[in-house]
């Protein structure tokens, strides 16, 4: 079906754009195709985690929710002409008995809204009505299917009743666990009051239909059980008016009333917020202009469709997924860097504060969550470092010195919590892996340092570093310092088979033996320090990835030929887009513009799909993989692998970066393509990448050139709230020597004048300046000459510098 995406909402002439489509809104999601509602979700607050279904009504025998119009006894079903579809409804236009007719079908404030809109010119005698089946309600448990599997509960409705006086139809079920139903005398606890509720672990659930006009109300009763049809009706439709169903839900009846009541009274001004938060959404998101359409589009879809994750009463508590998933932990924070490209800074903020608030006092940060947003299981201690990376860059692009003060201790917390599990003098943390789901399968054992753990902390620890000399706490800075250090003088050693030039996913924490399975995901890049964790194997890391993980699906995560594979017939067939960076990166550092070709090929098929998904199986050599029922759910978003792709692109397709010194481009042979509209530091940049080839000639910033430096100075952009930037790339180097990167590195100042290079440079903490140079260059900071380390073979030299953010020191660069 032809469509057409502008500023993330998806145009189409005629029907509904790969249906089924999900739409949601905070803890409300449904499923909506041309027949109407199929499936209704709801996250009861009162529930928790792994304790019943969040499915309320879904499509088997019969129809969920439908909606007509009846003309003298004659019912007509929607058309769907001119749509318009949103992250949480479509709007269409429906031609019936010669007059068109606009209609919504809305998740607004936690509720369905459908509504319609009759024209000035209509027929009379027309009327709107809504039918559902008894039949559609989720009643039991089923065990071999996850998506309605019941944990354990027992939901049990009550009758639907019909109040004249409220306009609406209520239902109500209750959940309580088997054991607790299999009592003898046991009634729900709401009918039973001698009964203490702290004796049985049970929930309620209550619903609503209703209207914003008068509503009749008939059921035709049916021999079979469940059988029964509701029918909510109009009068007659009158011109010019708008007509709406309300479908709401509350843990009791109490709220409930109070909610629909306020609903029907403010029904206009909370669609239209609901309208003004997404239309600020789009008018805020970077813009991509580049030859491939549907990697445009997806830069115009994922904020839109990430927002509508959002827990609207827990800022920063964010559902993992469309539908199915709740809040967790490492998916919520993992890969913000794209949060903060499409100028959501607050959220980042939010969940700092979030996962702060709601942390296990010993154990640190939640991994999985309640839907009250109690912790339900604790995260993978050396994992939870990521909360580290993410204060450093919420400070990176905001600059807002207040919050970290305010974050740091528990930052400090998390650090201490895991270093505190560090093996043999090594820098590495002892835990089982947060990633695959079943590590076992991955030979770990109980007793294991991670890969994947391990590399986060990498990352959260030189973030650590900077964020201790930030506030002042010179004895946690050199504590990080040592960890990292240590970190990077044995990584090699534990974790790379030279054999196979790549690295294991686990050591042995008795034994230090390596574990010989192999995964792409085993480097998890959570900022740009990874880069310097790695960097003597980029190119060996690289050659097995060409070699062992690229499929016609998607990246290869665990090689055909490794014991992990299809281990557990789900996750270990995949390739999980959170798990991207590492890739694109490796593929942007060493030029292979043919497997950044290969990847935008990926990311496009699903793009055209609508959809993004959690997981991609490549156990099917295809270049068109299946949809499924969960990993790859037709129609659903999935939030971080959202991020992963989306700051893939910025980092690895169109080549710039942020870190907390500024901006720096990375250079390949790739297609020219701008980026508008790309948010750091509370500006908007428009950023021109022009020319081929993987070295950079100048950089002109508001009319300003610049050359020998990948990285923008930047007082060049000081007081400006719109920058435009020209990269232009070329294929032979045009200076001896000049700087690569510098993460955590403000450069200002800058100068190039005959081959040298002078700045003033600030920072906080232990940085290091890479520079290309034909040869050794020497290194001067404030006159005193900086030792280097120099790679013959790459050609870069290394020089670290610890920097006091209260000093601004002079660099210079010279061959």
């Amino acid at each position: 079906m032809d469509y057409e995406v502008e500023d993330g909402v998806i145009y189409c002439d005629k029907g509904i754009a790969q249906s089924p489509r999900w739409f949601a809104d905070s803890r409300l999601i449904f499923r909506f195709d041309e027949s109407g509602i199929t499936q209704v979700d709801y996250r009861n607050p009162a529930q928790r985690f792994t304790r019943g279904s969040n499915t309320v009504l879904v499509k088997r025998l019969r129809d969920v929710l439908r909606y007509f119009i009846e003309a003298d006894g004659v019912t007509y079903k929607p058309e769907y002409l001119n749509s318009k579809i949103w992250p949480f409804g479509i709007e269409s236009e429906w031609t019936c008995e010669g007059a068109t007719f606009k209609h919504r079908v809305m998740a607004v404030a936690e509720a369905v809204i459908i509504q319609l809109t009759t024209p000035s010119e209509m027929p009379d005698g027309l009327k709107f009505k809504m039918e559902f089946w008894e039949a559609s309600v989720l009643c039991g448990s089923e065990r071999n299917d996850y998506n309605y599997w019941g944990h354990g509960m027992r939901r049990t409705w009550d009758e639907w009743r019909y109040v004249d006086e409220d306009n609406a139809l209520y239902g109500r079920f209750t959940e309580v666990s088997e054991e607790d139903y299999q009592r003898p005398g046991y009634t729900p606890v709401a009918n039973n009051p001698e009964l203490a509720e702290d004796d049985i672990y049970q929930t309620e659930l209550n619903m609503c239909m209703t209207a914003d006009f008068s509503m009749e109300h008939s059921v035709i009763a049916a021999a079979l059980p469940l059988n029964a049809k509701h029918i909510l009706k109009s009068g007659v439709l009158e011109p010019d008016s708008v007509y709406s169903f309300i479908l709401a839900f509350a843990p009791d009846k109490i709220h409930l009333k109070e909610k629909i009541f306020g609903m029907r009274e403010n029904l206009e001004d909370k669609i239209t917020r609901q309208f003004d938060r997404y239309n600020k959404v789009a008018q805020n998101s970077p813009k991509l202009i580049s030859p491939y359409k549907e990697l445009n589009d997806f830069f115009m879809l994922i904020p839109m469709y990430h927002e509508s994750l959002k827990i609207t009463d827990y800022p920063g508590a964010i559902r993992a997924k469309t539908t199915h998933y709740g809040v967790w932990g490492w998916d919520g924070m993992t890969a913000s860097y794209a949060t903060a490209y499409w100028g959501d800074v607050e959220h980042i903020k939010n969940m700092l504060s979030f996962y702060e608030r709601t942390a296990h006092p010993e154990l640190g940060i939640g991994h999985g969550f309640n839907n009250d947003m109690t912790v339900a299981s604790i995260s993978a201690i050396p994992a939870q470092g990521m909360y580290i990376t993410l204060l450093q860059l919420y400070y990176a692009i905001s600059g807002d010195m207040e919050e970290v003060r305010k974050r740091y201790p528990f930052a400090k917390k998390i650090f201490r919590l895991i270093s505190g599990r560090e093996v043999a003098d090594t820098g590495f943390c002892e835990g089982t892996s947060l990633y695959p789901d079943f590590p076992d399968r991955i030979k770990e054992t109980g007793h294991d340092i991670s890969s994947f753990n391990n590399t986060i902390f990498y990352c959260g620890a030189r973030s650590m570093n900077y964020l201790a000399a930030l506030v002042g706490d010179d004895v946690m800075r050199e504590q990080a310092e040592a960890v990292f250090k240590k970190m990077e003088g044995n990584f090699i050693r534990l974790f790379y088979d030279p054999d196979k030039k790549f690295i294991v996913t686990s050591v042995d924490s008795e034994t230090l033996e390596k574990r010989y399975c192999y995964d792409v995901a085993s480097v998890k890049w959570e900022n740009n320090y990874c880069d310097e964790l790695i960097e003597p194997i980029i190119d060996d890391t690289l050659e097995f990835v060409a070699e062992n993980a690229i499929s016609e699906a998607g990246l290869r995560e665990i090689p055909l030929w490794d014991d992990g594979f299809d281990g557990d017939a789900n996750q270990m067939h995949c390739w999980w887009p959170v798990n991207t960076e590492y890739f694109i990166k490796l593929a942007n550092l060493t030029n292979r513009n043919d497997l950044i070709q290969k990847w935008i090929g990926w990311v496009s098929r699903w793009t055209e799909k609508l959809m993004c998904p959690e997981g991609i199986s490549y156990y099917i050599e295809t270049d068109d993989p299946d949809t499924d029922s969960w990993n790859a759910l037709p129609g659903t978003w999935h939030g971080y692998s959202m991020r992963g792709w989306y700051q893939a692109a910025v980092h690895g397709v169109v080549g710039v970066e942020a870190d907390a010194g500024g901006l720096t481009f990375y250079p390949y042979d790739g297609a020219e393509v701008t980026l508008r509209g790309l948010h750091y530091m509370g500006k908007a940049f428009d950023i021109e990448i022009k020319g081929n080839g993987r070295y950079i000639e100048w950089i002109d910033v508001d009319g300003i050139k610049i050359k020998g430096t990948d990285k923008l100075p930047s007082d060049l952009y000081e007081g400006k709230d719109h920058v435009d930037i020209k990269v232009w790339r070329t294929s032979t180097e045009p200076q001896d020597a000049y700087i690569k990167c510098a993460h955590g590195i403000e450069l200002t100042d800058y100068r190039f004048d005959n081959g040298k290079i002078k700045a003033k440079i600030s920072g906080a903490g232990t940085c290091r300046i890479k520079i290309a140079a034909h040869k050794e260059p020497r290194v001067m900071v404030d006159q005193l000459a900086v030792p280097l380390r120099y790679a013959q073979d790459t050609r870069i030299a290394t020089a670290e510098i610890k920097l006091n953010p209260a000093i601004v020191e002079e660099l210079e660069i010279m061959q």
